[in-house]
C-alpha cells in the first residue's frame, strides 16, 4: 500500500506516532523510525487533534529527523482521562484494539480502581482485558480472580507471571499482526516486565520490588509504542496515580451494566433512588442482589464525570446523593440488627469447625482458634464484599468501655476492619496480639526504674 503522495510539491508520508517527547515526536513510517516536529500553524486551533502515541499522521518528509507533522488522521479508538489540574481531557493513547488493565495479585489489587479502568476502557472504543500479574508472588489468588470477574462484566480475566512465563501463552490470541494493545495500570504493576516477556527480549528496564509494599519501582516515563516480531503492536503507558473520569456515559453503561440493569424498573419514572417507595435499586440493596459498595462506586464515578462538564451541577448532586446514601445506610444497618449471622462454617485457614453457639454474640465474624476472618462484608453482616480474601489478626485495641476488639487486615486488598472478640476466642493468641506491639516498638523503651 502506497502511503506517500505529493501535494503542492510537498512530499507527504503517512506515519504513526510511537512516542511523544514534549514537542518532539518519534514516528514510524516506510522510511523507518525517525523524529519529527509539528507544523504549529496547522494545530493552533485544533488541540483536540494534537498528536498522541498511536496516532496516524501525515508528515512533510524532509529527511532524517527534520520532518514536520502536518495533520492527524481520524482515530478509531481513544483512551482518555480527566486532568483535574487543568480541567481538561488528557489523551493517553489512540488507535488500539485491546486495553490490558494490569493489577498485581499483591497489595496493588484494588476493586474500586479496577472499576475506574474498566469504565475508561469501555468508553475508549477498545475492548478491555483484565490481566492479574505477578502470580508467582501469591499462590492464593482464586479469590482475587473471582472478585475481578464479578466487576469485569463482559471482560476476560487472565492471571500471569512474566517471570515464570505462566499464562503468557494465553495472551497470544490478542497479539495478532493487525492488532494494537495498550497497557494501563498503577506504577510498578509489572507493565515493563510483561512487555519484555511478550517480546521475548529485554526492551524495557525494570527494577526490584520494594519489600515495604510489594510494588515494583516505576520505570516508564512516557507512552511508547513497540512492534512485535509478528507485527502486533503494544503501547506502554506510565503508571497513573489518579484515574480521573472525563466523559464516561457509555463506559459506565458497560462497566456497570449490573447496576443500570435496575434502571427503569422503579415505581416512579423520575426515581432518584434515595427515599422513594418501590425503588428497584433500594430493593436490590436490601435483598443483597446489589452491594452498597458497588452502588456507591457507580454514583461516585457518575458524579465525577458530570463534574468535569458542570461543577455547579456536580456539587448540588453530590450533596443530594450523600444525604440519600446516609439515609440508606441507616436503613440497612437497622436490617442487620435484626438479622443475626448465626451460620456455622469451616475455617478456611485452619480447617476447624466453628460453631456460633459459643461466641457469646449473635454475629460470629472470625475463627476462635486461629483468629482468621474473611473479607465478606462491606457493612457489618451484609456479606456484600466482592473481595472474599482471608483477613489476618494483626493487633488488638481496647474500646472506651474496656472491651477488646481484633484488628484484621485483608491479605488480598489490604482493607483493615475491627471485630469484637468472642467468648470462645483463644486467650493465648489474644494476649500474644496485645503484647506484639510492646515487644517490637518502633523506638527504644527506657527503663525508668
Amino acid at each position: 500500500m502506497n502511503t506517500t503522495k505529493i501535494v503542492n510539491q510537498i512530499v507527504e508520508i503517512k506515519a504513526q506516532v510511537a512516542a511523544v517527547h514534549k514537542d518532539i515526536f518519534e514516528i514510524i513510517s516506510e522510511e523507518g523510525t525517525r523524529f519529527a516536529h509539528i507544523k504549529r500553524g496547522h494545530y493552533f486551533n485544533e488541540q483536540v487533534d494534537y498528536p498522541a502515541t498511536g496516532d496516524y499522521v501525515m508528515i512533510n518528509w524532509q529527511g532524517e529527523d527534520k520532518s514536520q507533522i502536518l495533520r492527524t488522521l481520524p482515530r478509531r479508538s481513544t483512551l482518555t482521562r480527566a486532568d483535574h489540574v487543568e480541567n481538561k481531557e488528557q489523551i493517553i493513547a489512540t488507535n488500539f484494539d485491546y486495553i490490558f488493565i494490569l493489577q498485581a495479585v499483591n497489595q496493588d489489587f484494588n476493586i474500586r480502581r479496577l472499576e475506574r479502568y474498566l469504565t475508561l476502557a469501555w468508553q475508549s472504543g477498545g475492548v478491555p482485558v483484565v490481566i492479574l500479574t505477578k502470580s508467582d508472588l501469591n499462590e492464593n489468588h482464586a479469590d482475587l480472580i473471582s472478585a475481578a470477574q464479578q466487576v469485569a462484566i463482559g471482560t476476560t480475566v487472565h492471571i500471569v507471571s512474566a517471570h515464570t512465563k505462566v499464562g503468557l501463552k494465553e495472551l497470544d490470541r490478542y497479539l495478532k499482526p493487525d492488532k494494537t494493545i495498550v497497557l494501563v495500570g498503577s506504577s510498578g504493576v509489572g507493565k515493563s516486565t510483561l512487555i519484555n516477556g511478550l517480546m521475548d527480549k529485554k526492551v524495557m528496564k525494570i527494577k526490584e520490588i520494594r519489600e515495604k509494599d510489594g510494588r515494583g519501582r516505576h520505570t516508564t516515563s512516557h507512552r511508547q509504542l513497540f512492534v512485535l516480531s509478528n507485527g502486533a503492536k503494544i503501547i506502554d503507558t506510565p503508571g497513573m496515580r489518579e484515574v480521573g473520569i472525563w466523559n464516561a456515559s457509555e463506559g459506565l453503561g458497560q462497566s456497570f451494566s449490573d447496576v443500570e440493569h435496575y434502571f427503569g424498573k422503579c415505581k416512579f419514572r423520575d426515581c432518584q433512588h434515595q427515599s422513594e417507595q418501590n425503588c428497584a435499586i433500594k430493593i436490590a440493596l436490601q435483598a443483597g442482589d446489589l452491594s452498597l459498595e458497588r452502588w456507591e462506586s457507580y454514583l461516585k464515578l457518575h458524579a465525577e464525570a458530570k463534574y468535569t462538564s458542570n461543577k455547579t451541577a456536580y456539587l448540588k448532586e453530590k450533596t443530594q446523593t450523600e444525604k440519600g446514601i446516609s439515609k440508606l445506610v441507616k436503613e440497612l444497618k437497622s436490617i442487620y440488627q435484626v438479622n443475626a449471622c448465626l451460620e456455622s462454617f469451616i475455617c478456611k485457614e485452619c480447617g476447624r469447625l466453628v460453631n456460633p453457639e459459643y461466641a457469646g454474640s449473635n454475629h460470629r465474624n472470625h475463627c476462635p482458634y486461629c483468629l482468621t476472618s474473611i473479607h465478606a462484608d462491606n457493612l457489618p453482616g451484609d456479606r456484600a464484599s466482592l473481595c472474599k480474601g482471608k483477613m489476618d489478626a494483626i493487633s488488638i485495641w481496647s474500646k472506651k468501655d474496656g472491651e477488646w476488639a481484633i484488628i484484621h487486615r485483608c491479605r488480598s486488598c489490604g482493607t483493615l476492619k475491627s471485630n469484637r472478640i468472642a467468648a470462645d476466642d483463644d486467650q493465648n493468641r489474644l494476649v500474644d496480639l496485645a503484647n506484639k506491639a510492646i515487644q517490637h516498638p518502633p523506638f527504644i523503651i527506657e527503663n525508668t526504674k
